[in-house]
């Protein structure tokens, strides 16, 4: 009985170990606890490299092994600004106007969008508050379908890019890249939910 609890032990080590977060680049992980944020990766996807490109920074990439779709995360939380927005507030000049980190997020998407796009201006379709609250725990949500640019989606032909922002917390974007648009969401839905922000 003793050896059969030590053996049931090691296989739960073995396993917790399997999906811990020292499998994730610091890099993307530092960005999750600053930006209060979890994420598990879908076991049909694998990690795949981040291709360097000046249109759109993103931190960590999984792919398809047997299909060519590809979902790119990026992470930006809103501490720093935070911090900045405090200091120039209890040091605020009449006349002068300080902006609020969480009225920035709508701009900051657009911007995403136009950085990825070549002159697309597609209109954003905002999640419903209820539904993005329940399903990443975050303020406010949007989604978009472009055609990305070259430089940021290389042989990729189409893109829908979810953003989620949290107050206080931070914004993410997720990329989610196929050359076509058959099964498109067959292949999106796995990883839907593979980030959120912590529900605690």
């Amino acid at each position: 009985m003793h050896k059969l609890k030590y053996v049931i032990a090691v296989v739960i080590l073995i396993s917790l170990a399997s999906f811990t977060p020292e499998d994730l680049p610091k890099s993307f992980t530092d960005l999750l606890s600053r930006a209060d944020m979890m994420f598990e990766a879908p076991k049909t996807l694998v990690s795949t490299p981040v291709v360097f490109n000046k249109a759109m920074a993103y931190e960590y990439a999984l792919k398809y092994p047997d299909k060519n779709f590809e979902i790119r995360y990026a992470v930006r939380p809103s501490d720093n600004l935070w911090r900045e927005y405090e200091h120039a507030e209890k040091n605020k000049k009449p006349g002068s106007v300080n902006v609020n980190p969480d009225s920035m997020y709508l701009a900051a998407f657009q911007s995403v969008i136009t950085n990825t796009t070549n002159n697309e201006y597609p209109k954003i379709t905002e999640f419903q508050k209820e539904a993005v609250k329940a399903e990443f725990n975050a303020d406010w949500g949007g989604t978009v379908v472009i055609h990305p640019r070259k430089e940021f989606g290389q042989d990729y032909k189409f893109c829908m890019i979810v953003a989620i922002h949290k107050s206080h917390a931070g914004d993410a974007y997720i990329f989610y890249l196929s050359d076509t648009d058959d099964g498109f969401n067959d292949r999106v839905a796995p990883a839907f939910h593979s980030l959120l922000f912590n529900r605690l």
